[in-house]
């Protein structure tokens, strides 16, 4: 069955987009899949004809087969027939191949060398989502083959820059949702897909067949190494984590992830914060918790977690290997700024504890700390206000600020007054949205700005809710480092109305922001004892 979307101003849409559209609207769809042969249903889809949005394949002129997704179809200038724009799965070279240019006209727009123009009779469906049918009629979505037990004990690393675009970039690609499964879809994939910041495993309390095990061969392997994991391997993991609601429920990420690290991975608490002249606390993510009056209307993450942190009078005690902030909300309604920014990087260095710092006037290495000059409007209200010694008592004749209290900061030994402060930075590599219950996630899966895909586990669906299967998408995204690279300056006087779709969802509905420590993964990825095994 095919649900569609009718607006009155608009021709109907088809949700499901990549299968072929039939020429003859008086076909009932259901007939073709109750036939008892299933090679003739299979040639009535290779005869069909096709709809921008659909997956198809075709042979280049030396017998290569190339797949791509119709983003045009009409009679290009200088033709006669109808033909297909396709954007290609994977850059392609070709004197033939654009970036949606055929001729001296542009029909539609993408990465360069990934736009092929071909006649449309030429197409045929991608025969990688060939499909069989079941005997409720409702094609079965691919199988995935089961890899050798040698396969399973392997720990595959995460997928680098040159691999993503082929292997995950299209439709049914990536983690499949089930059944409100969006919550740890999207959480997984953010955390596994190309970062090995949450790799490190202690499996000493967990058996071969134990849930950590599970994890790493049914959903973290298979989605590194073939880039698709289906519903049922992620049902399977749901089942071992011991509660029955975790099948049934749509849960908050933070619990998952809690569950997720300490129960499954026996991971140690990723942060430990010590507040002044108390003994440290620990956790697993940070959740940031301001007043709106403290910063501005476009809030960055930077300000976000320095204010939070700053107020509440706490430090990290050391510098995390992965940082999961949670944005300032109640519940998965109320947003307490309707739009915040993802900083690309998060500089830590004036929240640590043990740290060198840099007068905030003259660059001189720091001695004290004053919370209470944070919001000060004549001194940059909202950002951190660390002073040497002369500035210190300059600042603090004012009459305004005889009543503030600055403390002493806790110094490395031996550090010379005019030193460079070495800054400790992380970098952001995930940020996972939501909006209307549903969960998504942007990733960064590269050193190049412009590496970010976003991922869908219940982007579209074939069939109803009793006899369908969702189709996880996977999109490439490099807009979102175009807007995102931008100084604050610009960031601020930005027209968000002008963006694009993936960006204001980006800016919009983030829900928690993931840093890893580059060092420390570069470190860990050099030891043989730091891997999932």
């Amino acid at each position: 069955m095919f649900f569609s979307v009718l607006d009155l101003n608009r021709n109907a849409v088809t949700r499901i987009n990549s299968l072929p559209s039939y020429k003859s609207h008086s076909l009932k769809i259901g007939s073709i899949f109750r036939k008892q042969d299933v090679s003739n249903s299979i040639q009535v889809l290779s005869d069909c004809s096709f709809e921008v949005g659909s997956m198809v394949e075709v042979m280049s002129d030396n017998g290569m087969t190339i797949y791509g997704v119709i983003r045009w179809i009409g009679v290009p200038e200088g033709k006669k027939n109808d033909w297909a724009g396709l954007e290609l799965d994977s850059e392609f070279i070709s004197s033939d191949n654009s970036d949606g240019m055929f001729g001296t006209k542009r029909y539609f727009t993408c990465k360069g060398n990934t736009a092929l123009f071909v006649p449309l009779n030429r197409c045929k469906p991608d025969c990688r989502f060939q499909f069989n049918l079941s005997l409720n009629g409702i094609p079965k979505p691919p199988e995935t083959h089961s890899v050798t037990s040698l396969e399973d004990s392997d720990n595959v690393p995460p997928l680098g820059e040159p691999e993503i675009l082929s292997r995950l970039v299209g439709r049914m690609r990536g983690i499949q949702g089930h059944l409100n499964s969006c919550y740890l879809d999207a959480t997984l994939f953010s955390l596994f897909t190309s970062s090995s910041a949450c790799d490190g495993v202690n499996t000493s309390a967990d058996s071969e067949e134990g849930i950590s095990h599970i994890l790493r061969r049914d959903i973290v392997n298979p989605l590194r190494r073939s880039g698709f994991v289906p519903a049922e391997s992620v049902m399977n993991f749901r089942k071992q984590l011991g509660c029955k609601s975790f099948t049934t429920e749509e849960k908050d990420p933070e619990e998952f992830i809690a569950i997720l690290l300490k129960d499954v991975l026996h991971l140690e608490p990723l942060l430990k914060f010590r507040s002044h002249g108390e003994l440290s606390q620990d956790a697993y993510t940070h959740q940031i918790i301001v007043e709106k009056k403290q910063v501005g209307v476009l809030p960055s993450v930077q300000q976000l977690l320095e204010i939070s942190l700053v107020s509440s009078d706490l430090k990290f005690e050391e510098i995390p290997s992965c940082l999961i902030v949670q944005m300032p909300r109640f519940g998965k309604k109320f947003k307490m700024f309707s739009k915040i920014i993802p900083s690309t990087e998060l500089d830590i260095t004036d929240v640590l504890h043990f740290s060198s710092r840099q007068c905030f006037l003259c660059g001189r290495l720091a001695d004290y700390e004053c919370p209470h000059c944070l919001m000060d409007h004549k001194l940059q209200p909202g950002r951190i206000k660390q002073y040497c010694s002369t500035c210190n008592t300059q600042v603090h004749i004012h009459p305004s600020r005889q009543e503030h209290a600055p403390h002493k900061l806790i110094l490395p030994d031996h550090v010379p007054a005019d030193a460079p402060v070495q800054r400790k930075t992380m970098q952001l590599f995930a940020v996972l949205c939501i909006n209307t219950s549903h969960y998504v996630s942007f990733v960064k899966y590269g050193p190049d700005p412009r590496s970010w895909i976003f991922f869908d586990s219940m982007a579209d669906r074939y069939g109803d809710d009793n006899n369908g299967y969702n189709i996880p998408v996977i999109r490439a995204c490099p807009e979102v480092a175009d807007f995102l690279s931008q100084s604050e300056e610009e960031l601020a006087t930005a027209n968000l109305s002008q963006c694009t779709d993936l960006v204001q969802r980006l800016l919009g509905d983030a829900y928690m922001c993931l840093y890893q420590n580059t060092e420390s993964q570069l470190a860990s990825s050099m030891s043989t004892d730091v891997s999932i095994t």
